[in-house]
């Protein structure tokens, strides 16, 4: 599986480089190169993990207490759709927190629709990992690229 990148992650924290930047960089690469076991060594056993939408339709999504129940959902993530493209687009950190804006594209297996959005991410790091996400995407239009049609509103 290959997937686009912009950035090269750094292994280490350069210097005038906030940890939490490092950190969310890292983890963004692993999930680009589906390196499950780099994205587990940086998230904190009790992440406190929340990607915003409607459950009903994306049942994978919502909120996970837990290392395991994260990596639960990635999994059922990877079963329901194929990630083609993953671009950080901007990273801000500051601190122990980091924001990003990301482009994603992923084709749903079931249908071969494709999906294109883009995730804004909220992260907070302490001692080098990740403890706390929120993720947002126009879930509207997801729902609509998921379903093949527009809704009536």
């Amino acid at each position: 599986m290959t997937i686009e990148s912009n950035f090269r992650a750094h292994d280490g924290v350069p210097s005038g480089e906030s940890a939490a930047r490092a950190v969310v960089l890292a983890l963004q690469e692993a999930f680009r190169r589906a390196d499950y076991a780099r994205m587990a060594a940086l998230y904190d056993d009790d992440i406190d993990w929340l990607f915003h939408g409607p459950v009903s339709i994306f049942p994978e999504i919502g909120l996970r207490r837990g290392k395991a129940a994260v990596f639960r959902s990635f999994e059922r993530l990877n079963t329901l759709y194929h990630f083609e493209r993953y671009v950080t687009d901007h990273v801000v950190a500051e601190n122990d927190w980091a924001a990003s804006i990301a482009d994603v594209t992923m084709t749903q297996r079931a249908t071969s629709r494709v999906i294109q959005c883009r995730i804004a991410s909220f992260h907070r790091v302490h001692d080098g990992r990740l403890v706390e996400y929120r993720g947002f995407c126009d879930t509207f239009d997801a729902v609509e690229q998921t379903l093949g049609r527009e809704l009536a509103v």
